[in-house]
């Protein structure tokens, strides 16, 4: 994405941008619960934290309920002219036939939404 560094950072580690930008996961604005956040989802609702490094480029995603969380680790990194992001989609134990190839045309999907809000000035 042509976008800098910085703007790419600030966007991706706010939680409550997930609606923004997310298919078929934050369905509102996250709201902040304490050290997470409340997100509304087309199957309930969920907790979730970010933990992020700007050094290491790390925007790991925490999502769960009741204490037991599942990670969807991503990472933003610089390029010459601007940034690439990288997000990594787990299939999860038991998943139902097709549901993981749902899951990455989402993410898909996410990644065209994100390039055309961050290369919008």
């Amino acid at each position: 994405m042509r976008v800098p560094f910085d703007r790419a950072w600030a966007f991706l580690t706010d939680p409550t941008r997930l609606h923004l930008w997310t298919v078929d996961f934050a369905l509102a604005p996250p709201e902040p619960r304490g050290e997470t956040f409340r997100v509304r989802t087309p199957r309930g609702e969920l907790d979730l934290f970010i933990r992020a490094d700007h050094d290491t480029v790390v925007v790991d995603f925490h999502f769960g309920r009741d204490g037991q969380f599942r990670c969807s680790p991503s990472r933003l990194l610089r390029t010459g002219d601007g940034v690439l992001y990288l997000f990594t989609q787990f299939e999860a134990p038991g998943a139902t036939p097709g549901q993981f190839e749902n899951l990455v045309a989402n993410v898909r999907k996410e990644l065209v939404i994100l390039k055309s809000l961050l290369e919008t000035p």
